[in-house]
Parts: structure tokens; C-alpha cells; sequence
């Protein structure tokens, strides 16, 4: 049986005290989860969530390393496609200059010049295929889709995102640049200079070889294009499933603000009260005093 007017034991200060202390305890985690705006920021507060969502926060850095080097892979691409452009471009004027050196009309010295501007226009062009190649390294490979420095080799990048544990992918895919096309231009763009000696060479230049040239200039850029449309829509893809592998991160740590705003203004009510429950109890001994007057 309990003794309720004791001045050694209190009862009553013991029931406030435990309530203060669930409360302070309450208060401190709701107020850490307002501060951090996280639910579950360590394996302390829930270490299954912690868990998974850190192993989700690994493969979203995956996803962003695969992005940093699809980001590369592009850049390559494009400066490579901008090269295969200005080529291109200089087409219009070699067909011209061909078509000027299949005239008969043209004296010796006049040849000589028309051969010279198409010496100088194919120079041009192969200059610009030069400068973009072996800009950078991909796989620590030099790149030189034309081979024009008598190298490179085929882009292969692997954009592959994995899972720990088990090794499971999460997207497969290997994206891979083939040089055949652009060395194909390259090679028949250099041959272009040698014709020109004779208006009759000249002439079957254009409706052969000029030609053949026209053809792989267009299958190098619809081949670039391609692959340069293929990596960026890779690029939006890898940011849709990092978007949803964030939002599944939020759903495991991140905290109701609004909840915890209104739990956090509840708590302070129910300190005070519980401070001042406190405070009632202890004054029941000095009660006791009065029995003595």
C-alpha cells in the first residue's frame, strides 16, 4: 500500500518526472528531424531504412558516374560530327571545282590553278578531321574517328548501372561508335586531289568517285547523328531512374515536415505541463507542514 503523505517518498513527483523525461526525449527527436528535415538520418533511428537507403544513394552515385562519362562520350561524338559538318560543307565547292577541271576550255596554266584550289579545298577538309582527332581518351584509348593520325580504334562504353549486393543490373547497355563510316569519308575525300589532270578524268571523277564520296559523307553524319541522339536519350533516361531512385530514398528518411511541426509544437505544450506537474507534486511534503502548526 502506498503512503501519499510521506516526506520521503512522492509518488506523484515520480509519475511527472517519467512524464517530463518521455517528453524531452520525444521533443529531441522531433526537433532533430526538423532540423535535418530526415525521418532517419542514422542506423540509431531505424536501421533497416538507413540500410536500404544508403544502398540506393550507391547506385544513384553509379547512375551519375555513367552520366559524367555519357557526358564525355557525347562531347566526342559532337566535336567529331562537327568536323564531318564542315567537310560536308566543303563538298559544294569541290563538286564546283571538279566541274571546272572537267572543262575543256581550260589552258594548261588555268588547269594547274583549278588543281591546286582542289588540292586546297580537300586540305581543308582533312585539316578539320585532323583537329578533332586525338583530343581526348575514352577506355585509354586515343580518339580518332577518322584515323587520320593512322590510328584509332571503335568507341565502346559500357553503360551499365550495377547493384551491391548481388552484382544485379539495373540497366544494361553498351553504346558503341563505330569508325568505319567516317574513315570511309576521310579516305575518298583524300583521293578527290588526284583527279583533275584531264577534263576527261575529271569528268568521270564526278559521276564515280565524287559520288561514292557524296554517299559516305552522308552515311558518316546520319551515322554521328544517330549516335549522338542515342547517347542523350541514355543521358534522359539515366535521369529518370535517378529521379525515381531518389524519390524511393525520400520515402525511406525524409521526414513530414508539416507532421513534425505540429508534433513538435504538441510537445512543447505537454514540457510545460509536465514542468509544472513537477512542481505541484513537490509542493505536497511542504502540505504536511500544516499538520504541525
Amino acid at each position: 500500500m502506498a503512503v501519499y503523505n510521506s516526506i520521503y517518498t512522492n509518488p506523484a513527483a515520480y509519475t511527472a518526472l517519467q512524464s517530463l523525461n518521455k517528453v524531452n526525449k520525444q521533443l529531441d527527436i522531433s526537433q532533430s528531424r526538423v532540423a535535418s528535415g530526415l525521418r532517419v538520418s542514422s542506423a540509431m533511428d531505424n536501421a533497416s531504412s538507413y540500410a536500404i537507403a544508403n544502398g540506393i544513394r550507391g547506385e544513384v552515385a553509379a547512375i551519375d558516374s555513367v552520366t559524367k562519362g555519357l557526358g564525355k562520350l557525347k562531347g566526342v561524338v559532337d566535336y567529331t560530327l562537327a568536323a564531318a559538318e564542315g567537310i560536308s560543307d566543303l563538298s559544294v565547292e569541290i563538286k564546283a571545282k571538279l566541274q571546272e577541271l572537267a572543262s575543256n576550255a581550260l589552258t594548261a596554266s588555268q588547269r594547274t590553278q583549278a588543281q591546286e584550289d582542289l588540292k586546297q579545298l580537300v586540305s581543308q577538309g582533312k585539316a578539320f578531321a585532323k583537329q578533332a582527332a586525338k583530343l581526348d581518351q575514352i577506355g585509354g584509348n586515343i580518339v580518332d574517328l577518322f584515323s587520320a593520325g593512322g590510328g584509332g580504334n571503335n568507341i565502346t562504353f559500357a553503360a551499365n548501372i550495377h547493384v551491391v549486393p548481388g552484382n544485379e543490373t539495373v540497366t544494361s547497355n553498351t553504346i558503341t561508335v563505330t569508325k568505319a563510316e567516317t574513315v570511309t569519308m576521310y579516305r575518298l575525300l583524300g583521293s578527290l586531289a588526284l583527279y583533275g589532270n584531264t577534263a576527261a578524268i575529271a569528268q568521270t571523277a564526278l559521276t564515280t568517285q565524287f559520288a561514292t564520296y557524296e554517299t559516305a559523307v552522308a552515311d558518316a553524319l546520319g551515322t554521328l547523328r544517330q549516335k549522338s541522339a542515342e547517347i542523350e536519350n541514355h543521358q534522359e533516361f539515366l535521369g529518370k531512374v535517378r529521379q525515381a531512385k531518389e524519390e524511393v530514398i525520400g520515402a525511406y528518411v525524409d521526414a513530414d515536415l508539416a507532421t513534425e511541426s505540429a508534433k513538435l509544437t504538441a510537445l512543447q505544450v505537454q514540457q510545460q505541463l509536465a514542468v509544472q506537474a513537477i512542481g505541484i507534486a513537490n509542493q505536497r511534503p511542504q502540505s504536511l507542514l500544516g499538520l504541525f502548526r
